[in-house]
């Protein structure tokens, strides 16, 4: 008898053991039907079902699903931005050095004009009229950013990898991480952009500080990293479709069951990344899967035909 009543005093405390944490906020999502079944929660052990979005509870995946659909409707409307227009054009800057004269970023503007393709640093450089450590060390002026002499992306211990195509689209580094400042600095290899140091600061949850490094140095490294495996990046696209976007999204949410999800649009991507808890994956050394949706845009804008002096004076329009 003393026996059968021990399990008895047992079987309340599994069940406080099992039971949801009574602290768990409320879910987010107005139209929420409510909280799971008792057999549910048993049925998943001490870890709750829900995911933090943005740093918003919701408690059920279909919750979930729908604050996806409301965030990435949003955010695939949003434009991305434009370089601000008070930047001194690269080529007045040289010439302000006496890195060049005026006949000179003339002729390279005209060549870019002619090719419909590249920067102007990159024709100053093919004309011979400077050396790409001139062109990086005034870009570096251009935008207040210090230069990056030289560095190795594999060596860093980042806070959080950032999905290749990104990387690429930006032509970006992670150069180095400060751990006690939770400061990540990124290398740029022509114009410093930063909407999309902004919106890796809101993924990472860190600070970011630009750099400037050269252009070719950073398309080496860019190449020898799209030769390496990396199974946590999944890119799709081109799309628009935003309820598409949210039932794959959803999808990976309910296979991963991650803890915190935070996305962000960069440029024409869209970016969610999906932290997972430690214990929900022990036999895999990631912890987290970056989704990437590369948005459908129009990318055959011609350049617009302007004079040499009027393109020294406002910063000549880029191909996109």
């Amino acid at each position: 008898m003393p026996h059968f009543l021990k399990r008895l005093t047992r079987f309340p405390k599994w069940i406080k053991r099992h039971t949801l944490d009574s602290s768990q906020p409320p879910c987010a999502l107005p139209s929420c039907s409510g909280p799971q079944s008792l057999w549910e929660r048993f049925r998943d052990g001490r870890r709750p079902n829900g995911t933090f979005l943005q740093g918003v509870y919701y408690c059920q995946p279909q919750c979930l699903e729908a604050a996806l659909t409301s965030q990435l409707s949003r955010l695939r409307v949003i434009a991305p931005s434009s370089p601000p227009p008070n930047r001194i054009p690269l080529g007045l800057l040289m010439v302000a050095r006496g890195k060049l004269t005026f006949t000179e970023v003339q002729a390279a503007l005209e060549a870019q004009r002619r090719a419909r393709y590249g920067k102007i640093g990159e024709w100053i450089e093919k004309l011979g009229f400077a050396t790409e450590q001139e062109v990086t060390t005034a870009l570096a002026l251009q935008w207040g950013c210090p230069v990056a002499a030289s560095f190795d992306p594999s060596t860093i211990q980042s806070p959080g990898s950032i999905p290749l195509p990104i990387l690429e689209a930006f032509q970006m580094l992670p150069l180095n991480y400060v751990a006690p400042t939770n400061t990540l600095c990124l290398a740029f290899g022509e114009r410093v952009d930063h909407a999309a140091l902004y919106a890796i600061e809101k993924i990472l949850d860190c600070r970011t500080q630009p750099c400037v490094a050269e252009r070719k140095s950073i398309a080496r490294q860019l190449d020898a990293m799209r030769q390496l495996p990396r199974p946590c990046d999944v890119e799709f696209g081109p799309m628009n479709d935003f309820v598409e976007m949210a039932r794959i999204a959803a999808s990976y949410t309910g296979r991963l069951t991650p803890e915190q999800v935070r996305l962000s649009r960069i440029g024409h991507f869209i970016w969610l990344r999906l932290n997972v808890h430690p214990t929900a994956r022990p036999r895999t050394r990631s912890i987290a899967t970056n989704l990437v949706f590369r948005l459908a845009t129009d990318s055959t804008r011609p350049l617009p035909s302007t004079s040499p002096f009027r393109e020294l004076l406002t910063d000549p329009p880029q191909p996109t």
